[in-house]
């Protein structure tokens, strides 16, 4: 049934980002399908951050962060399964879709962490946007309570 599955992941976030790997690899093994593993640094592309860092220090922090996500991933990861791993910079809910467009995404399997009422209402999460915009099904992995 699915064939690509995204999975978009928060390295800083590991407890709640293990969990929606276990799934999502689960997932992938019983459909045969290819699995995305996404993270998203956030903010580096805005004029003013990007003023006080030069591009060449934008690919170093990506390439640490593409280790890290290399890092937390691999140990839940069996052999047969086919993997695909990216870092990239920007906004990342927006990021998320467009990956998802990307890789013709047919499932994206996203973690969410469990904010305060008054967080989600004036922020909103990445979740809840992702949810709310992407073009195919979401499966939300909530945390244990």
């Amino acid at each position: 049934m699915f064939k690509h599955i995204l999975l978009p992941v928060d390295i800083s976030d590991g407890k709640q980002s293990e969990k929606a790997i276990r799934a999502a690899v689960e997932l992938a093994q019983m459909h045969q399908a290819q699995l995305h593993v996404l993270t998203v640094l956030p903010g580096f592309g805005s004029p003013i951050v990007a003023s006080y860092f030069p591009k060449q220090d934008l690919k170093k922090l990506l390439e640490s962060i593409y280790q890290k996500l290399q890092e937390l991933v691999e140990p839940f990861i069996p052999d047969a399964l086919e993997v695909k791993l990216r870092a990239v910079e920007g906004t990342p809910h927006k990021e998320i879709l467009k990956e998802a467009k990307r890789i013709k995404a047919d499932l994206i399997v996203i973690p969410s962490h469990d904010p305060k009422a008054v967080e989600r209402f004036f922020l909103g999460s990445v979740a809840a946007r992702v949810v709310e915009r992407a073009h195919v099904s979401v499966m939300v992995i909530r945390p244990d309570r």
